[in-house]
């Protein structure tokens, strides 16, 4: 048994949300640029929304052929080319077709399965760099400076004993995506994280590890950590915050 939902988040203002089906073990996103159904890999969240926070409307199987042909694809820019690399990376068995989750083929419509053909945008940027977790404790930060004492590198030590403290003693040995995301959290001091933050996070992630995942081995995810301190250059939104009050001052 399938249940289809609409999904809809201020981040993807489209009235016509996205298309999930969830077969009761796992839930898939439909993505017009591919023709097929994504799954999430994370419980509970949409990659393109970000976070969990968005509202769900169940329809039935009949609403689904008239809203998958109005589904818009994603464009290749900002937090768009992010999501579009990780479901072209994402491994053929995480991915369903419309026959697969006992949709008519014959009553799908063609523009959504023939979207990806016909648009020029489609992930043209190339994918991230690979980089190996032994080279990422090499490289030099491009970043800000996550202590306000000046430069010091971030080690594995001082990782590993923040995980203590926001994870678990000992550390287990493989962390959740989530996990990282509070080590970060801790590590940079913030009290709560952006919509920036997660993009960054998910490039990092995608950098070291190809794919972002519910959880990875705790190598990988304390090089994911140091990769994205090396190149987190903060939150615009909080800039431009800073600024408009600034401007409010004088």
């Amino acid at each position: 048994m399938v249940d289809f939902y609409r999904v809809f988040h201020d981040h993807h203002p489209d009235d016509n949300g996205i298309i999930v089906a969830d077969d009761g073990m796992s839930e898939h996103a439909y993505l017009a640029n591919t023709g097929v159904w994504h799954r999430e890999p994370i419980a509970g969240r949409i990659v393109l929304f970000g976070d969990e926070h968005y509202d769900r409307v169940r329809i039935g199987s009949e609403e689904v052929y008239e809203h998958i042909g109005q589904c818009r694809p994603i464009w290749n820019q900002g937090f768009g080319a992010k999501v579009l690399r990780s479901r072209r990376l994402q491994p053929d068995a995480e991915k369903r077709t419309s026959a697969e989750l006992g949709l008519d083929p014959a009553r799908v419509p063609p523009l959504a399965d023939d979207a990806w053909r016909r648009l020029p945008l489609v992930d043209d940027d190339p994918s991230p760099e690979h980089v190996c977790v032994a080279d990422i404790w090499e490289q030099e930060s491009e970043g800000l400076e996550w202590s306000d004492c000046g430069h010091r590198p971030l080690t594995v030590e001082l990782l590993m004993a923040i995980a203590e403290e926001v994870v678990a003693v000992p550390v287990p040995q493989h962390l959740r995506h989530s996990d990282v995301a509070a080590i970060l959290k801790e590590l940079w001091g913030l009290r709560s994280v952006c919509h920036y933050f997660r993009m960054a996070l998910e490039t990092a992630a995608l950098r070291v590890n190809v794919t972002v995942d519910a959880s990875y081995e705790l190598p990988v995810a304390l090089a994911i950590a140091k990769d994205f301190s090396d190149r987190w250059d903060g939150c615009p939104d909080e800039e431009r915050a800073n600024m408009r009050e600034g401007h409010d001052e004088h």
